[in-house]
C-alpha cells in the first residue's frame, strides 16, 4: 500500500543513490607515494611532505566517510520501505521469515555504518582504487627515472 510516507522514504532513497553514483569515482582512496629519500630531506621538506601525507590521508577519510554513510543510510532506508510496503499484506505465517530477512538486512546497515565510524576515526584505513595506484605509480616511476609511460 502506497502511503505519503513510504512515498517519501522511496524518495529519499533514490535521490541518496543518485547522489551516491554522482560521487562513485570521488569515492576511492587516493594513494600517498613517500619519497624514498626522505631521511635526505631537509627538515622543512620533511614536513612539507609530512603535511602533504596528513592532507591525503585527510581527504580520503572524508570521501570514504561520505560515501560508506551514505551507503549506510540508503541500505537502512531500504528496510523501511519494505517494512511500509509489505507488511500490512504479509500473509501471517511469513511474517517471522520477513521480520529475520528485515533484520539481515538492517545488520547490513549498521556493519556499513560501522565501517564508516572506523575509517573515519583512524581504526580502519580507506580502500584505495588498485588501478589508481597502479597509474600512480607508474607515473612516479616515470617522473624519477624515466621508466614506463
Amino acid at each position: 500500500m502506497q502511503t505519503p510516507d513510504l512515498e517519501t522514504v522511496e524518495m529519499v532513497r533514490v535521490a541518496l543513490q543518485e547522489v551516491i553514483s554522482a560521487r562513485e569515482h570521488g569515492a576511492q582512496a587516493v594513494p600517498y607515494f613517500a619519497p624514498t629519500d626522505i631521511g635526505m630531506l631537509s627538515p622543512d621538506e620533511r614536513q612539507k611532505e609530512s603535511k602533504v601525507e596528513e592532507e591525503t590521508d585527510y581527504g580520503n577519510r572524508v570521501r570514504a566517510g561520505i560515501h560508506m554513510t551514505l551507503s549506510a543510510a540508503v541500505a537502512a532506508l531500504e528496510v523501511a520501505e519494505a517494512l511500509m510496503k509489505d507488511f500490512a499484506t504479509v500473509d501471517p505465517k511469513d511474517r517471522k521469515r520477513e521480520l529475520v530477512r528485515c533484520s539481515l538486512n538492517a545488520r547490513v546497515a549498521r556493519d556499513a555504518a560501522g565501517e564508516a565510524a572506523a575509517v573515519l576515526s583512524g581504526q580502519q584505513a580507506p580502500k584505495s582504487d588498485a588501478m589508481v595506484e597502479i597509474k600512480r605509480l607508474k607515473t612516479a616511476l616515470f617522473q624519477r627515472f624515466g621508466i614506463g609511460e
